[in-house]
């Protein structure tokens, strides 16, 4: 009994991930423990199988969600039983908000060591909530039950995770002792009736077509009328994740014509330059003649949220007859209340129908005066922060944009790092990649995500990344030592939560500083030295320069400490926003 139980744990978990990898989900991350050892050694012995092994399961889970953004392909997690599931969670909710396809495989107990106080057991069941797209439990593998029912089990939790809105899907399975075989019987399986067709084949047992979703064209015609009535248009573009979809929202902007914000998670808000993009959209709305040259009677938005919270206020303020989204999912995408109309399409292929049909609206005095104030504001940076004595956290953004290799990926952390980056990069710069854990915007899990970024595209990462974020994850700093590429982690020490120097709290000074803004005293030189990175502490713009231009040469992981005064990066941030100000209002 105890040899027939271990061979059918193993037989079940080769089952599940030669389906996967059937179904091109070939990266495994992994946390193992005893539990998940009949998965654990499925993934190690299978041909087509890569892994990566990390002890700390909620790295190991945004390392798999950072590889599953950066190529679009589902990518699996694999853990033990108990606390080590629910370690995975602040991941699964950023793959759920965020919309990446990302597959947990967990051990469980048996049913009857459930809810007996047996060690390590706890409810595993619907663990993640509402937060799954799909989620199922595979029950003790039984020679009662088919084995194609892992197989099809397999398939539709790949559909799932695929679909739109792609997402996370849970398989929990269960196994009793003794947990593998070292001589598994698959041959009983490859001569019975029901598998011997699928195992002469290379293809999964159930293929499921992504339904594919387009706007009608009668009903596109109607919008593409609409935007050629439109006198004063705001063109949005948020995040997107394709580079179809950032080559069709680009060819739309030149369509339209239209004045064109590019969010900093679009991939357009870098390299690209002139007429119609607005780089500095964000800052230009500092000044009321901006605000006036804008002033849109419709908001055409394409992809995702966008960063900007002044672009967010300004549209609710300006009350914009028609607000329009065009998004490849259903959910809801409407924070201000303002959407009047809302398709639900593919990207590209909407882009590029309504770009045959609207017609471009000619270049103007208001469109040649919002290119001239992204000059100034471009001049004004330039000046103020690559040619000042003192290296700031504007200045790191600006650089590090000013700098970064063409298609190279710049990761930025939630808080200010990608807030300043949107504020102000550099409008001359190389046409890069961004990316950020924008879906739940948390603190956690974005050092391993970056990694993920780096393994799966053996291309130059960039990470800029706050303290308290750098503290979170610091256990993944392992997984930057055998990248083959160079990974550049730039970590801002402001000594804690910079964020909050900006909000209305900061003005509660008996409670402000120890319970927001989270001081410290620690730096990450004996970090990077423990994990073995190279590092640098660079104190002024030029040094900064030279330290990354070095570190992009490694094939390897350095990380750059930039110290910062929250208190001075406050008063630096209000000044450049004064002299933007000045210099647009010329």
């Amino acid at each position: 009994m105890a040899d027939e139980t271990a061979n059918l744990n193993t037989v079940w978990a080769g089952l599940i991930i030669e389906e996967l990898v059937r179904n091109d989900v070939t990266m495994f991350c992994m946390a193992p423990g005893s539990r998940c050892a009949p998965l654990t050694v499925a993934v190690a012995r299978h041909p087509k199988a890569h892994s990566v092994v990390h002890f700390d399961e909620r790295g190991a889970a945004y390392h798999a969600l950072g590889f599953a953004r950066a190529t679009g392909h589902p990518v699996a997690f694999v853990c033990t039983s108990g606390t080590a599931v629910a370690n995975a969670m602040p991941a699964v909710v950023e793959a759920s908000q965020s919309h990446t396809p990302l597959i947990l495989l967990t051990a469980d107990r048996p049913p009857e060591l459930l809810d007996v106080r047996a060690n390590q057991a706890i409810d595993q069941t619907r663990i993640f909530g509402e937060y799954m797209r799909w989620d199922t439990v595979l029950p003790c593998p039984d020679l009662a039950m088919p084995p194609r029912m892992v197989l099809t089990t397999i398939d539709h939790a790949v559909y799932r995770a695929r679909r739109s809105p792609a997402g996370p899907v849970h398989i929990n399975c269960m196994y009793r002792e003794p947990l593998v075989s070292d001589t598994p019987d698959f041959g009983s399986l490859a001569h019975s009736t029901e598998l011997a067709d699928w195992f002469a084949d290379a293809t999964p047992f159930t293929t499921t077509a992504i339904p594919a979703t387009h706007i009608p064209d009668a009903e596109l015609r109607e919008l593409a009328k609409l935007l050629d009535t439109v006198e004063h248009g705001l063109l949005v573009i948020g995040e997107l994740n394709t580079v179809a979809e950032r080559q069709a929202a680009k060819a739309l902007a030149s369509a339209l014509n239209w004045p064109t914000a590019p969010d900093v998670t679009s991939g357009l808000r870098f390299g690209e330059g002139g007429n119609p993009f607005l780089p500095y959209y964000d800052q230009a709305l500092l000044s009321k003649i901006t605000q006036r040259l804008l002033s849109p009677s419709c908001v055409l938005h394409i992809g995702g949220p966008f960063v900007s919270k002044r672009l967010q206020k300004f549209v609710e303020e300006s009350s914009p007859l028609h607000y329009i989204v065009i998004a490849e999912h259903p959910r809801r995408q409407d924070p201000g209340h303002r959407v009047s109309a809302r398709f639900e399409a593919d990207i590209p292929e909407a882009c590029a129908q309504l770009a045959l049909l609207v017609s471009r609206k000619p270049s103007d005095n208001r469109t040649r005066e919002l290119q001239d104030q992204t000059d100034r504001i471009y001049d004004v940076l330039s000046t103020e922060l690559e040619d000042a004595g003192d290296l700031s956290e504007p200045a790191v953004a600006f650089l590090v944009s000013r700098h970064a290799p063409a298609d190279s990926v710049v990761f930025l952390g939630a808080s200010m790092p990608i807030r300043d980056m949107d504020m102000f990069g550099s409008a001359s710069s190389a046409r890069f990649r961004t990316a950020a854990n924008r879906g739940a915007s948390g603190i956690d899990g974005n050092i391993a995500t970056a990694a993920g970024y780096a393994r799966a595209l053996n291309a130059p990462v960039t990470a800029i990344l706050g303290d308290l974020a750098a503290l979170h994850d610091l256990n993944s700093l392992a997984l930057l030592q055998d990248l083959c590429s160079p990974l550049v982690l730039v970590v801002i020490n402001n000594r804690g939560g910079g964020i909050f120097s900006f909000l209305p709290v900061a003005g509660q000074t008996d409670v402000f500083k120890e319970f927001f803004a989270t001081p410290h005293d620690f730096d990450f030189a004996n970090a990077a030295t423990m994990f073995g990175l190279a590092y640098k502490t660079p104190a002024t713009p030029a040094a900064f320069v030279t330290a990354y231009q070095a570190a992009l040469q490694r094939n390897s992981a350095t990380l750059i400490e930039v110290s910062s005064d929250r208190d001075a990066n406050h008063r630096l941030h209000k000044s450049l926003q004064d002299k933007i100000v000045e210099w647009v209002e010329v």
